[in-house]
């Protein structure tokens, strides 16, 4: 490909008298903030590459069209549009708008790919590729950004574990699974025993603190598997996945004496404090709110019985 037609496409198949139409849309064609290439449909030989290609890719120097263009591409690019810019019968299909990461300067551009009669009759590629790597970072940025207040709104504010929200999402998302795949699931609803009294005695902010200090130890004594939930002041909720009732009412024993040996310091003193669970285990036909309910008469029955105890949903105490 001579010099010449680096420089313009049109110059290559101008008349010879240098009109100023031509002249004319040659420099508008190569002032353009965008790279326009022409390439052979059948070759990938490049015809044309306006002078913004020059500029960031450098001469072609007989090189196709996907070695020029792409970096370590020995062949036809495995996602390249030519076959989507014509019919089965070879006919121009019209504008092809996509966007794609260069490889070589790592930047985004948005392609507007057509095939089109060529100045000697070939059928040739003519794509448009326009700069829009700032738009994608503003993108990006907005899609990060919305993520992370969609995860915001399911957090706690003050215990950073999972909220009532995000406790419903994740038991449709167990259900949807025990119906595929059943499995035995519990819910275990517990509280801190006393916690009016303890923010009346020592103030809201310890009583902050000792929701903070009990999340973290509970959270500590999970399975991977299970998930701690807030679901009111101080309430809380934990699912235990694929576990008998038996090993749940272990896991959940030992958590109380982990908590009932808990202290945390208020005015240079020794606070301690308790916990009361209740146990509601999974049934078929047995829908969340239902599931939630059993639970919470389980922590009512436990509260009862005197509390700082995991009482089960059928009635059994221990």
């Amino acid at each position: 490909m001579s010099d010449s037609c680096h420089r313009s496409a049109v110059s290559a198949a101008s008349p010879t008298d240098g009109s100023f139409e031509f002249r004319c849309l040659e420099t508008v064609l190569n002032s353009l903030d965008a790279l326009v290439y022409v390439s052979d449909m059948q070759t990938y030989e490049l015809i044309f590459v306006s002078q913004y290609g020059l500029k960031t890719w450098g001469r072609p120097e007989g090189k196709k069209c996907y070695q020029y263009l792409q970096a370590d591409q020995s062949t036809p690019c495995a996602f390249c549009t030519n076959d989507r810019l014509v019919d089965a019968d070879s006919k121009p299909t019209g504008v092809l708008v996509w966007e794609f990461q260069n490889t070589i300067t790592q930047r985004w551009y948005q392609c507007r790919d057509q095939a089109i009669p060529w100045v000697d009759g070939r059928l040739v590629r003519m794509e448009i590729a326009v700069d829009i790597t700032d738009r994608k970072r503003m993108e990006d940025a907005l899609q990060q950004a919305r993520q992370q207040a969609e995860a915001l709104a399911r957090v706690d504010a003050l215990t950073q574990v999972y909220n009532r929200l995000a406790f419903y999402e994740h038991m449709e998302h167990i259900y949807g699974h025990l119906q595929r795949k059943p499995a035995p699931m519990s819910l275990v609803m517990l509280d801190i025993d006393h916690f009016k009294r303890l923010n009346d005695t020592y103030g809201h902010a310890f009583g902050d603190e000792v929701l903070v200090a009990l999340c973290k130890n509970v959270r500590a004594d999970l399975r991977e598997d299970d998930q701690l939930f807030r679901i009111g002041g101080e309430e809380f909720v934990v699912v235990f996945s694929d576990c008998e009732r038996s090993a749940v009412q272990h896991l959940v024993e030992r958590l109380r004496r982990n908590i009932e040996a808990m202290a945390l310091y208020a005015n240079g003193e020794p606070v301690k404090f308790t916990c009361s669970f209740g146990i509601a285990e999974h049934r078929p036909g047995i829908g969340i709110d239902a599931l939630l309910a059993n639970a919470d008469a389980a922590l009512y029955a436990a509260k009862q019985s005197g509390r700082n105890r995991v009482c089960v949903a059928d009635g059994h105490t221990h």
